[in-house]
């Protein structure tokens, strides 16, 4: 994805990262620990949830940058490279989306490793935002669906009306890296996510973190 963008600020004191999305005091790209999962994880994103700074899809590619992809969803236009993956055999590719209807259900698999590289396609937003993406992508209608039943709530707390039982997209990332068997790496994305909540909301009030 493009990196010709400014994140929105969330503190009129401080300039805001295009990397982390922090203001600038509290920019963690430095201290982002560098991981290469076997798993891929390709995120489907809005350009408008891509700007905003509580987005977690850009830690994750901080982290984990030679596996973790970000492409622009927009309505009228399809993510060619996407589709490119998606048809290339070397990967066997899973879309992480809740089960709501028979034709989802019908579409839920349990995780196998077959031997090929597993990709993950997580889209990125909010939960209305994810289901227009669904319903419009004709590309995602043939793809295998793993849906997540975590047994845990959410440490994502930065935007009103989440949802309970729902997770942000860093959050799904590591999950599927448990499912995958790397265990340590989805602890690695974690500690650092914490670290991305407490800077961010240290932000907010203008402070550094400590």
């Amino acid at each position: 994805m493009s990196s010709n963008y400014s994140v929105k600020q969330i503190t009129s004191l401080y300039g805001s990262c295009n990397k982390c999305g922090l203001p600038n005091i509290n920019c963690l790209c430095d201290k982002a620990p560098k991981i290469k999962t076997n798993a891929m994880i390709w995120i489907l994103s809005t350009e408008k949830e891509f700007y905003r700074p509580s987005n977690t899809a850009r830690l994750l590619e901080l982290v984990n940058p030679d596996s973790t992809e970000i492409f622009l969803w927009e309505r009228t236009k399809i993510p060619e490279k996407l589709i490119a993956n998606l048809n290339n055999e070397i990967y066997e590719p899973f879309l992480l989306f809740p089960i709501e209807t028979y034709e989802t259900a019908s579409r839920k698999v349990e995780y196998k490793n077959t031997g090929k590289i597993p990709a993950f396609i997580i889209i990125d937003g909010t939960w209305k935002e994810a289901r227009k993406i669904f319903r419009r992508s004709p590309y995602l209608e043939k793809l295998p669906i793993l849906s997540l039943e975590p047994a845990f709530k959410s440490n994502y707390d930065l935007r009103r009306g989440v949802v309970d039982g729902n997770l942000c997209t860093i959050e799904v990332a590591m999950e599927v890296l448990k499912i995958n068997g790397e265990i340590e790496y989805s602890q690695v994305v974690n500690e650092f996510f914490n670290l991305f909540l407490k800077s961010y909301k240290a932000g907010l009030s203008g402070h550094e973190v400590k």
